[in-house]
Order: structure tokens, then sequence, then C-alpha cells
């Protein structure tokens, strides 16, 4: 007997080594062990290891959740027990009934919490730069599936469903190894590339994840709020090299105050288990509590708070890339080098490699894993709770609904944020019937976001001004500044009218399964002319194909009344060829835009449309914002042509003429060191971090790319200068104007992008279409001040910052010296125009609501 059972548990031990065996290893596949010095695996290794592993274990399933940017397929593996991949559907479900607590009683809610499963969502590598996690991702789905693990994974994925995505950014993932490769060995080993890791957004690409602008964050949010409901969540990211070696939640202050007091403390237990495990494996420079806060919520992690998740962030010490590096004590941060309750165990410096944080980054989310196995049905059951209080619970100061008339400015723009919200999970009624609420009548088709939904705390948060805290570490010390906006409320940022509602209010409603986006009659053939309103941002979209077909196309210099319609100062007046009867319609379709009909327009103050050659300026030195101008561009159809460095500079024997080829230069939101030399001002806090680029990329426009910028203004072309972009115009033109921030202490004046009010001249060219009073996101903005001109120069301001009561949402310090100062200038150069945007009128493409500023300056008329 004694024999059988021997050679029984024999058998049993060859099956599970013959199991093991027969899923192969990333060390094997790649050929070098994960995280080895000098070795990335690219996104399509990464991709082809997933679909090998999901080819030889019956515990991954690996799925595409989408295509990114640039059409690479984005993956997603789903690893759990073999039990459980044939019930997924039934788990998914039990995920959306627990969402919505509305019909559901507390003990069937528990019921559904012991029959599901817990759902845990891990993303890696959105900065691809950072990219330890994408590589460690390999090495822990081979574990999970193997039970390499330090818990038995049977157990644990029998009730856990683990959804990993190696990269929420494989476009970028795929460009930094290629660069890396490119480079090794050479002086630029691990340097950063000369253009965006992301093809639009760059780092900005952890900025999107409530205005889902891009097609990554698109994919993933659908997996985290419509098509897998994970309770847990967490990015794994990497940061600066001379701190702690990992940060881990809970956040420093402060929150975000609609958040459930049940996330945050789910949020503590996990960080708190994450870390615990790491200290018992010896894993020394966990910190906690530190730099990064509980109050920004559009970064990929941030999003799941409001959507009552746990929402966690893990930030690893970087290298160079997959180079080593050397970090003498020294040079470890004063505040990392003696023990403190947030962080009992300081690294003491030495070498630091790849490997390290693919080992850190194992265990972490390894122990993530495992707190998701011990607390699964606390998990479950409290999302049901959350979600439960969201519909129920409504506290004191907090409003009944949110109400966005039907009667807008830009009706396109407004049903944009619709589609907006409900991508996020947001639900929104119609009104049937006119109603009124706090004391206001609002017309039948008008929109109503009722506080009471499974996602309250999103919605409050987005549609709501903030109200950043003054915070200082002791009385007359500098104000501690927030991690990222202090403000972001999306109706000001679309200039979309959206009054909160505090009283409770009945009217006849229905909920909304899509945007109603309204049917579009194409005008008639016989009306002479075409009018597009300058308010709505679409018409610039219709107008940029009309006139690269050479359609005639004016813009009024005042309103024009028609019948059944008034169009604002600026609109297009379109002349009505058979050319544009075959094009318009189409447009008109796509954009959602409604057109009118004119008989005559000879008594309508008028300018024609001439200028449309585009050129938009690209650095080397991967500028965020200039990534944001291409994708608001591309995605409002307007054509350009990116210039780079060497298109402002001639030959020998020929002077380089910017005139010849285009109407309107554009440069977005960069340093004029940056711009002019390719290197930042010694004095400021970047140049310490700064590293020569190859030879091709280095410099900048230079003094001869200056000159040839004075000869294109000085012959007719309009030069825009967006945020600090504008000091590059203010000195190397010698413009009637100065930046009155200009080193200002940060103790007299100080606003962390934040939403600010202006007056807007709306009479004006670049003014068109803008309403009286506009919000502009202020983020490390200028502000000028102008004065009578000589010589060639005239100027405009067209929008400037009222005498009080400036801030909208967010924080602002130091008031007085900007109230009365102008934001936005247009200045009149000989023949051309300057226009000085002191803010950021197209903010990471979610500043719709001051887009016009900018569009306008491209199809500024022809009234000189």
């Amino acid at each position: 007997m004694k024999r059988i059972f021997v050679l029984s548990y024999i058998m049993v031990l060859l099956l599970i080594s013959s199991i093991i065996a027969a899923q192969t290893p990333p060390a094997k596949f790649l050929g070098h062990e994960v995280g080895a010095d000098g070795k990335l695996a690219d996104y399509n290794q990464i991709q082809a290891y997933f679909q090998k592993l999901d080819q030889e274990s019956g515990k991954i399933n690996v799925l595409t959740i989408g295509k990114t940017t640039l059409n690479k397929p984005m993956i997603m593996a789903v690893i759990t027990s073999e039990e459980n991949m044939a019930k997924l559907d039934t788990y998914r479900s039990i995920s959306k009934r627990l969402r919505d607590a509305r019909g559901l009683t507390d003990e069937e809610a528990k019921k559904l919490a012991q029959e599901g499963k817990v759902i845990v969502l891990i993303t890696c590598s959105l900065h691809a730069t950072e990219i330890a996690a994408a590589q460690m991702s390999m090495e822990f789905a081979y574990k999970l599936v193997t039970g390499e693990t330090p818990f038995n994974a049977d157990k644990v994925l029998d009730n856990v469903i683990v959804l990993l995505a190696p990269t929420i950014n494989p476009d970028g993932h795929q460009m930094v190894t290629e660069w890396y490769r490119k480079n090794l060995g050479t002086p630029y080993e691990g340097s950063r590339m000369p253009w965006l890791y992301h093809h639009y957004a760059g780092h900005d690409n952890n900025r999107d994840w409530f205005m889902f602008n891009l097609a990554e964050t698109k994919a993933v949010t659908k997996v985290l709020y419509h098509d897998w409901i994970p309770q847990v969540h967490i990015d794994e990211h990497q940061m600066g090299s001379t701190s702690a070696r990992l940060f881990l939640p809970p956040f420093m202050d402060p929150p975000v105050p609609t958040i459930h007091p049940l996330v945050w403390r789910g949020i503590a237990l996990c960080g708190t288990n994450m870390a615990y495990d790491l200290q018992q494996h010896g894993y020394k420079g966990v910190v906690y509590g530190r730099t990064f806060t509980g109050w920004w919520i559009g970064a990929c992690d941030d999003t799941a708070w409001l959507h009552n998740s746990i929402g966690l962030l893990s930030e690893m010490a970087s290298v160079k890339t997959a180079t080593p590096i050397y970090i003498d004590p020294t040079e470890i941060r004063g505040s990392y080098i003696e023990k403190r309750i947030q962080f009992p165990d300081p690294w003491p410096g030495g070498w630091w490699r790849l490997r390290n944080l693919v080992d850190y980054e194992l265990i972490l989310s390894m122990s993530l894993v495992k707190t998701a196995y011990l607390h699964k049905e606390d998990f479950l059951y409290n999302f049901y709770r959350m979600c439960k209080d969201s519909i129920e619970k409504r506290a004191e100061g907090q409003p009944f609904a949110f109400i966005i008339p039907n009667d807008q400015r830009d009706y396109p723009t407004a049903l944009k944020m619709l589609d907006i919200l409900m991508l996020g999970g947001i639900e929104i009624h119609r009104a049937k019937e006119d109603f009124a609420a706090d004391g206001k009548l609002y017309p039948a088709g008008s929109f109503v976001v009722l506080m009471s939904q499974p996602y309250r705390p999103y919605a409050q948060a987005l549609l709501e001004r903030q109200k950043y805290p003054d915070l200082r570490e002791s009385p007359g010390d500098d104000p501690i500044p927030p991690y990222d906006n202090a403000g972001w409320t999306l109706p000001l940022q679309m200039g979309v009218v959206c009054d909160p509602i505090e009283k409770p209010f009945k009217a006849a409603l229905e909920k909304l399964e899509k945007v109603p986006y309204p049917a579009i009659t194409p005008p008639k053939e016989d009306a002479a002319y075409i009018i597009l309103d300058s308010r709505n941002n679409a018409s610039f979209s219709v107008v940029f194909p009309l006139l690269q077909d050479k359609a005639e196309i004016y813009r009024s210099g005042d309103c024009i009344k028609g019948d059944g319609f008034h169009a604002c100062a600026g609109s297009f007046i379109i002349k009505n060829t058979p050319q544009v009867q075959k094009k318009l319609p189409g447009l008109l379709k796509k954009w959602h835009l409604t057109a009118y009909e004119l008989k005559e327009a000879a008594g309508i103050p008028k300018a024609p449309l001439k200028r449309f050659r585009v050129g938009l300026y690209q650095s080397w030195r991967s500028s965020m914002d200039e990534g944001w101008t291409r994708f608001v561009f591309d995605d409002s159809g307007i054509p350009y042509t990116t210039l780079h460095n060497k298109d402002f500079k001639g030959t020998k024997k020929k002077k380089v003429d910017l005139r010849k080829k285009y109407d309107v230069i554009v440069f977005a939101d960069e340093s004029p060191e940056i711009i002019k030399s390719g290197k930042p001002d010694p004095t400021s806090r970047w140049a310490r971090r700064f590293t020569e680029m190859p030879p091709p990329y280095k410099g900048g426009i230079e003094k001869e790319g200056v000159e040839a910028l004075k000869d294109f203004v000085a012959r007719g072309g309009i030069l825009v200068c967006m945020n600090n972009a504008s000091r590059l115009a203010l000195k190397e033109f010698k413009m009637p104007a100065r930046n009155i921030l200009e080193r200002v202490d940060r103790s007299k004046f100080f606003c962390p992008t934040s939403l600010l009010k202006v007056n807007v001249d709306n009479k004006t060219p670049i003014g068109y279409g803008m309403p009286k009073q506009a919000a502009v996101m202020f983020s490390r903005s200028p502000a000028f001040s102008t004065w009578v001109p000589s010589g060639e120069w005239d100027r405009k301001v067209v929008a400037s910052y009222p005498k009080e009561k400036i801030l909208l949402s967010g924080w602002l310090l130091g008031e007085d010296l900007i109230a009365r100062k102008p934001a936005l200038v247009d200045f009149r150069y000989k023949k051309g125009h300057i226009i000085l945007i002191g803010f950021r009128c197209q903010h990471r493409a979610q500043s719709h609501g001051t887009y016009k500023f900018l569009l306008n300056a491209l199809l500024y008329p022809e009234i000189d």
C-alpha cells in the first residue's frame, strides 16, 4: 500500500512538472531574463508571448480590447481558473448587477458577493519610457498560470479574475524599445526620444481619463466601466531615480471631496498589504503618503475612485530605460535618507537595475491579487454599498441634479460633452416637456444629470466647480501645489451651460441610451448663400475642406439675421455653387451641424477668406502641447504641415521664404529657449535634467529662424504663439507689451492649472463666435501689459481678466496682479499679425470652449 502511495505521489509530481514544463517561461521565449541589463522585449514580442501562453494554458485568455492610435492591437489577458473561464459572462453580469443597487436588497447583494468573483485590473506602462511593468507582465502571467506564486494559485484564481494589460500604450512601447536598441552602446544610450511616446499626448496620455480623446483611453475605459467593471485597479508607473524606490498608496492630502470613504480605506488596505509583503521580502525604500495626491481625477487610476472602485498607483524609481544606474548615497534626496512612519526603511544607494524594478513589481502585483482573494466578498459587497449610497444618500450641500439646457451657444459641442459623460458611465435623461427647477424654466429637450445614480461621485466631480484648499506646511510658507490640475470643471472647459440644481423637482424625463444627435437637412440648391454660425466649432471643420476646394467664402463683420436664424459676427458666408452643393451635405452630417439659407449677401459687412495654409512647429524636445494641437487639428479636420527646425533655415545660396508656403504659423506652449536653441533656460528648474540629443535632433530655429519669422509676419503672415511661446515673440520682436508675471514669486502669485474668467471682445476677428465672458485654462501662463505702440505696430486686446472674481474653478493666489490685464492680444506688425494667446486655449483637447481663439487665427479674414 505504501509503495502504491509513493508511486502515485511520484506520478502526480511528474504530471505537475509536465504541466509546468508545457508553459514556456518568458526567459526561454525571449532568450534572456526579463529585466536583464540592456535587454527589452518590444510590443511585438510581448504580444507574441502572451498569445503563446494562451495556447499553452487554459487559465489565460488573451483578448483584443481595441486598436491604438497607430492601429496596433491592444491586448488584455484574462487570468483565472479554467472553471471560471467557462462562466466569465456570469461573473461580469454580477459586477454590473452589484453596480446598480436599484431593485436589489442587501441580502441579494450579499448572495451575489458570495457567488461572484472579484475582478482585478492591472494596467502596465501607460508611460512608455516607464517600461519595467510591461516587461514584468510576462513573468507575472507565467507565474500565475503555472502556480509559481507565494500563495495557493488554484485557490486564489478560483476566486479572482485577473485582467492584465501588458501595456496600454503599445505604440509608445514599440517606439521606446526601438530607440533604446538603436542607441545602445552609444553616448545616447537610455536617452529620451526626440518625439512624444504617444503619437499625440506623450506623458499626457495619463491626463485623458475623463475626456477620452485617445483610442487607448477609450479602449481601457470600456473595460473599466462597461464590459468588466473591476472592483480593484492598479496602474503601474515609474518616477525619478533619487528619492524612494517605490511609492504605494495611501495618497497624500487633499482628497477629492465627493469620493466615498470606503474607497480610501480600500486603497489603504491594498497599499499597506503590498508594502508589508515587500518589506517581509527585504525590499527597501517603499514610501506612502507623499508626492501623489488624492485630488486629481484625470489619471488612469484616479477615475476609478469616482466610480466606487479601489484605484491604486505604483511608482517605481527609474533606470535609464534598461541601462543600470549607480546612485551615490549623497545623491539621494534629503527627505529620503531618514526613517519616517511613511518611510520606515530607506534604501542606502548603490546600483539600480531594471531587474530590481521587475522584482518589486512582481511582489506588489502578487500581493494585490492575494489581498483581493482574502477580501473577495468584502470588495464585491462594498462596491454594491458604495454604489447604493451614491443612489440613495445625498449629503448636505450636494446638488440634486445638473441641467444642461438645450439652447446652447454651440449645440454640437454640448452634445459631444454628453457623449463624453456617457462613456464614463454617467446616466443622462432628457426632458419630454418644459419644466421648472430652482425657480428657472427649462424647455423640453433639455438634458438632466440626476445625482441619484451609481457613479454620482464622478458626475459631480466633473460638473461642479472645484475649490482647491490652501495647504501650507506652516503659516507664511509658500502654498503646496496639487500634483496636476487644481480645477477641471468640464462644462466650463467646453463652454457648455450647465446649471447645478439644489432642490428636488419633478419633470417628465426619459433616460438616454445614446446621445440624440439631430438629423441634418441640407440647404436647398436654390439658396444663393449658405450661413454657418461662428459660435459652432464644427463650422470651422466644415469650412476648411470647402476652402481646399476653392469655395468662395466670407466672414461677416457683424451679426446676420435671416429667416429663422440669427448668426453671430464672424459667421461664414458660403456661395452656394454646384461644387459646394455636392460636398456640403456630407460635411454637415459628419459634424452634426445645421446650416442656414440666405438669399442675398450684398448688404452684409464681410471680408473674404483666402488664407488657410497652416504650419505647426514641432521641436525635438517632444512638446505635449504641440501634440495636443496636432490632435485638435486632426480631430477637427484642419489641414496643416508640421515644421521642424530645418524648415526655418535656408541654404548658403537661398534664404528661406516662409510666406511663400504658409499663411499661419503656430507655436504651441513651449519655452522660448527650447524653440530658439533647443536647450532650456540655464536658470530654470528643467536645466539640470537636460540631456543632449543625437546630432540630427540638436538645436532650435536659431537666430536665422527668428529672422525668417520676422520676414514672414512683415509680409502678411500670421504668427500664433500660445501660452509660454508668447515669450519668444515678446523678446525677439520687441513688441509693445510685456509679461507681468515674469519671475514673480510663488508667495505673491500662484495659479496651478485652474479655470479663470476673461472678458472677450467678440466683435473682433480673434474673438468671433465667443461669448462676452469665457473660462480659460491658466497653466504656468503669462499675463500681459500693453501700451500705446509706435511705428509699424498696432494692437487689439481680445480677452482680458476682469477687475475681480477671476477664479472660476481651482485656486488663485494674487488675483490683483492680473486684474484688468490682457490675456489675449492681436498685434498688427507691418502687413501681418502676431497673436499672443496667454493661456492654453486647446488644453489637452479638453477646452473646446476656447478653441475658437485658435481657429479664428487660422481663418483670419482679409480685412486689412
